[in-house]
This record gives C-alpha cells, sequence and structure tokens, in this order.
C-alpha cells in the first residue's frame, strides 16, 4: 500500500500537533503560570509594554486602554531582571512570588543605591482555559 507524499504530510503534522498538545499537557499549572509570569516580564524589562498587556485578564483589558496601562509606569527606575521566585496554585488561581531588581534612576538616590531587589506577589487567574495577571482597576 502506497501513501501520496500529501498523505505522509498530513499524517506527520498531525502527529506533531499531538505532540505538542501532549506535551503542553504534562505541565503543571505552576509550570505553564511561572512560563507567562516570567514572559510578561521580560516584556516590561524591554518596556514592552503592548507585549506585557496581552498578559492581563481579558476584562481588564476590556475597561483599561493599553495607552492607560502604559501609563502606570513611572521613570524612577528600570527593571534589570525578574525571576520567579515561588508559584503556589489552587484550581483556579495562582500566587506567584517574583523577584524583581530595578536601576535606580533618580540622581540623589543612585549615588548611594544603584539597584534595589524586592520580592512582590503576583495573582494569576485560570479563564477559558487560559493563565492571566490578575490587576485590579
Amino acid at each position: 500500500m502506497s501513501f501520496s507524499l500529501a498523505t505522509r504530510a498530513a499524517a506527520l503534522a498531525a502527529a506533531l500537533a499531538l505532540a505538542a498538545c501532549a506535551s503542553n499537557s504534562a505541565k503543571t499549572p505552576e509550570q505553564i503560570v511561572a512560563e507567562r509570569a516570567e514572559a510578561r516580564w521580560q516584556h516590561l524589562i524591554k518596556q514592552d509594554f503592548a507585549g506585557a498587556y496581552a498578559y492581563l485578564t481579558p476584562a481588564y483589558r476590556d475597561v483599561v486602554p493599553q495607552e492607560q496601562y502604559r501609563r502606570r509606569f513611572g521613570s524612577a527606575g528600570a527593571w534589570t531582571n525578574a525571576i520567579v521566585h515561588e508559584v503556589s496554585c489552587e484550581p483556579e488561581a495562582c500566587t506567584v512570588k517574583m523577584r524583581i531588581t530595578t536601576q535606580v534612576r533618580v540622581p540623589l538616590f543612585a549615588a548611594h543605591i544603584s539597584e534595589v531587589t524586592t520580592y512582590m506577589d503576583e495573582r494569576w487567574v485560570r479563564e477559558n482555559g487560559q493563565w492571566w495577571l490578575y490587576q485590579s482597576l
């Protein structure tokens, strides 16, 4: 029995899609949320606020325009590093403890302190099968 090249290509594509789904479904909520939290912070570090905005809940994005979200961030510091320190999840929500390093840009303080490292908690929620950062209005 001989299969055409198109049939073989379709079968290979289907097998690859199933493998991708299987590897994705094998991840725990903690792993998925950690990856999303770290990716969001990489956007913030690069000052790609549009990229970071995409990780916010759809409900938040329905109410707060992207430009208004962008204005929430000042210029007194620049994030230089963000590491997921810990993730703990319930069925529909996770708390992520992030370790954030910021370069101080205020001249009066920068002479004495050039970098500050702190921890902050983020709340992530699952909606329609996807994890989103919960941001209060």
